[in-house]
């Protein structure tokens, strides 16, 4: 067993979720990251030892100078960090955070989620559902589940280990998966991929790596996985002979219920299994990703009786349409949002559930890469919101491109209420138009600015 391990990036959401494992089974467990946030404070109060200088100096006594000495670092950390260089120098492995999880899920039964949006939100739902089996299951979050606080889920000899398949820098391809499901393949990480093209090709090579049944969302072209066997799932307006729509699983004629909550008909394996489900996260996408949280769950053996008992209590994911404020006057949502696709979903959800009021959403652009890439859709989206104000861009592990900056998003854009500000000028832009629902969305560090303008609001004369 590994005793002694050390993260480069511990504070990632990915890097943090191993560190907690590695805790939990009894190792020396230490890090660095860039800089402080809740979840490396929840860390040490955890009692792992966290830096926050890329300083070989800073390591702590008990992980210095010994060869079984277990090193992980994310990708995000350039290569020429002191840290990554003073391990290098000494001859000890490096390895990246998917090779880790490869290795901890190796031989173990596997279901994973992958896809360019949904694939956080799927796998907490679907680690929801098997925790109310007998066995439960061990889970690797992306995101950090509402009801435990926490992105790792631990059990006791469970006998399924549920995994997120990230598929930046093709992280995805070090899984073995039992079975899987593939929320979407809209191109991303351009910057890795290099084409739309070689994109696809990462998630067909993905659908190769599957021992057993593979959910493809009904959105995702024919033809990505090849001759492989996929199994559609989506949403169905109305019902029309099963399967709907050809589709093996199938949220079927969705109605949205007083309190917000959405309701539909449950078709699992081509069979409706349950009339007037309840599903406890608001949006259309949110009901196509629990019904692939269910195929995979039903997959793994649980009953439908625990499916949808598990549908509707699942309090949710911090920051996937996560509602921070609600009041008479305000109402604030958070949400990861980051690609133009994630970003018209949240808003159509706000808009359908919250029908006449005012939608203001501050969006932080992530990437350098992906604002070159996708500038004309974010343009495009974010015109259908009432006042849009745009943040610099989080650079995350970029460096600056020329001429790309949020500026061209704001040039682009068709909706005239619309400004560009850093995140302290927001202040400013709420008191001159103070919104009715306020939309956060981006996944840079732009949440840590939340509960500022959350407090802002909730005093507000």
């Amino acid at each position: 067993m590994t005793t002694h391990v050390y993260f480069i990036g511990i504070g990632g959401i990915g890097m943090s979720a191993l560190a907690r494992f590695f805790r939990h089974e009894g190792a020396v467990v230490a890090g660095y990251d860039r800089t402080p946030s809740d979840l490396t404070a929840a860390l040490e109060r955890e009692g792992i030892a966290v830096s926050f200088r890329d300083d070989p100096d800073a390591l702590p006594e008990a992980l210095r100078d010994r060869d079984d000495l277990l090193v992980v670092r994310t990708p995000a950390v350039p290569e020429d960090a002191a840290l990554v260089r003073h391990f290098r120098d000494r001859g000890v492995a490096i390895l990246k955070r998917s090779e880790v999880l490869g290795t901890i899920t190796a031989g173990r039964p596997t279901l994973a989620v992958a896809g360019t949006h949904g694939k956080t939100t799927t796998t907490a739902w679907l680690a929801h559902l098997l925790d109310g089996t007998d066995g439960g299951c061990t889970a690797f979050l992306g995101g950090i589940a509402a009801a435990t606080g926490s992105n790792l889920h631990l059990r006791a000899g469970a006998p399924w280990t549920v995994v997120e398949a990230d598929e930046y820098d093709r992280s995805f391809l070090r899984l073995q998966p039992t079975h899987a499901a593939v929320t979407s393949v809209d191109p991303d990480h351009l910057d890795i991929y290099g084409t739309p093209e070689a994109f696809r090709e990462g998630f067909a090579a993905f659908g190769k790596q599957i021992t057993g049944r593979l959910l493809v969302h009904a959105d995702v072209p024919d033809g990505v996985f090849g001759t492989r066997a996929v199994e559609r799932y989506g949403v169905v307006a109305a019902h029309g002979g099963w399967p709907p729509d050809g589709l093996r699983h199938a949220a079927v004629a969705p109605t949205v219920a007083e309190d917000g909550r959405w309701q539909a008909d449950l078709v699992l394996d081509g069979v409706c299994v349950a009339e007037g489900v309840v599903f406890a996260m608001p949006g259309r996408h949110n009901l196509a990703n629990a019904v692939a949280a269910a195929g995979l769950a039903r997959a793994a053996g649980a009953s439908v009786d625990e499916i949808v008992k598990g549908l509707a209590d699942f309090q949710g994911i911090h920051r996937r349409f996560e509602y921070k404020l609600r009041t008479s006057r305000y109402t604030v949502i958070d949400d990861y949002a980051h690609h133009p696709t994630e970003l018209r979903a949240a808003i159509e959800t706000a808009r359908a559930a919250h029908p006449g009021k005012r939608l203001t959403g501050i969006f932080q652009p992530h990437l350098y890469t992906r604002t070159r890439d996708n500038a004309d859709g974010f343009a495009e989206v974010l015109s259908l919101l009432d006042h849009a104000i745009l943040l610099p861009i989080y650079p995350a592990r970029e460096a600056p491109l020329p001429g790309v900056d949020s500026q061209m998003i704001l040039e682009k854009m068709s909706l005239e209420a619309r400004e560009l500000v850093d995140a302290r000028g927001i202040f400013e832009c709420l008191k001159k138009r103070p919104p009715e629902v306020l939309l956060v969305l981006g996944a840079g560090d732009i949440d840590r600015w939340v509960a500022p303008w959350v407090e802002f609001l909730s005093t507000a004369p």
